[in-house]
């Protein structure tokens, strides 16, 4: 679903897709969020409060709730079977245990909140700018879960797996990550992009592995539980990702501005800026001093490979804590560079160290700002 009241279908796997006639288009059109229970069954919000449901795969719609006198809107929703759901809007949350018939209002305590879940009809969290928050009593009460307490991050969606939930500020700033429901939260590694893109999208296939995405067409994965991210070669589309589905942990669709719509059934594949910079194969492994040294802010990392077979270089700072997985992935045989960008770090010195088969090499490389 889309802008100006836009919904498409498709039951062939996004071969085709249909446009499905339905009422949002007079409501400000501005559609939300979209919310399929089943191949009958969906739900969607959009402006004006709006709120409507098919129970039979889009050939007709209800509308279930709309307020055109107020400039507000239902931005997210969240279902756990045909019957059960919660809208979330500006300083409110609807609650239906009948499939639209009858709407339970509650008081949201934020005003631009934008993603909801519920794990069980008692327990479930919403996020918004800056804040997460969480209830134990089917949305009647909301406890801020605090976050990021004292700075104000933009947090479009949430990504749950069992008790563990994702949400990824906009901008270059942290992930964060709770393994308790929310109820304490840890701060893992930025993700490295430049400039600072907006993350509107999050979506987790299990616990380790995650796709983020957002402004500049730019789409990140991670498969340590989002410590570390790598983007991800998705062409030169530069148009937003808004929206990311993972079936499993390769059958992954993504959908975001001016129609765009995204698949892979391979689990992506990492952009990392490395490219082939010769035919010879070399004779034996080789991991280049990084040009220029010292650098500000990017320089390239030149490596060789005799054999097949998977490659990793990771970035250290002077402790030891690994700050960045550049690759880890099975490379041919062959030369090859790669670009590191430490605009997001502080002056100083950095190790890198290549790991491909028994071989293993580290090398010292300064930034300086």
């Amino acid at each position: 679903m889309g802008d100006a009241g836009v919904v498409i279908k498709t039951t062939n796997g996004g071969t085709n897709w249909i446009n499905v006639p339905n009422p949002s288009g007079q409501y400000g059109g501005l559609m939300w969020s979209i919310c399929p229970v089943d191949s009958e069954v969906v739900y969607a919000v959009a402006g004006y409060d709006f709120i409507m449901k098919t129970s039979n795969g889009g050939s007709n719609w209800d509308i279930i709730n709309s307020n055109p006198g107020i400039n507000s809107a239902m931005q997210g929703l969240y279902f756990l079977n045909r019957d059960t759901g919660w809208f979330l809007g500006s300083y409110k949350i609807f609650r239906t245990y009948d499939g639209g018939n009858t709407l339970d209002s509650f008081y949201a305590p934020w005003f631009t909140n934008s993603d909801i879940y519920f794990k069980n009809i008692d327990t479930g969290i919403f996020c918004g700018d800056g804040v997460v928050f969480k209830t134990t009593n089917g949305g009647m009460n909301w406890l801020n879960t605090n976050v990021s307490p004292g700075i104000f991050y933009q947090f479009r969606k949430l990504a749950v797996i069992n008790d563990k939930v994702w949400v990824i500020a906009s901008g270059d700033a942290p992930v964060f990550h709770s393994t308790n429901f929310c109820e304490s939260w840890n701060v893992l590694d930025t993700i490295n992009c430049y400039p600072p893109s907006v993350m509107f999208s999050v979506a987790f296939a299990n616990e380790m592995t995650g796709w983020t995405g957002g402004t500049f067409g730019w789409l990140y994965k991670t498969t340590d539980g989002g410590y570390n991210w790598q983007r991800e070669e998705t062409t030169s589309d530069p148009r937003f990702w808004g929206s990311i589905y993972c079936y499993n942990d390769s059958n992954v669709w993504g959908a975001g501005g001016a129609g765009k719509i995204q698949h892979t059934t391979t689990g992506g594949q990492t952009l990392v800026g490395i490219s082939s910079i010769g035919e010879t194969t070399p004779e034996e492994y080789s991991l280049s001093q990084n040009f220029p040294n010292p650098f500000n802010p990017v320089t390239k990392i030149k490596y060789d490979l005799p054999f097949d077979g998977n490659v990793s270089i990771e970035i250290f700072d002077i402790s030891g804590r690994l700050i960045r997985t550049l690759i880890n992935e099975n490379k041919a045989a062959g030369r090859y560079e790669i670009d590191f960008n430490g605009e997001n770090l502080s002056s100083g010195v950095y190790y890198y160290k290549i790991e491909s088969g028994e071989f293993s090499q580290v090398r010292k490389m300064i930034l300086l700002k």
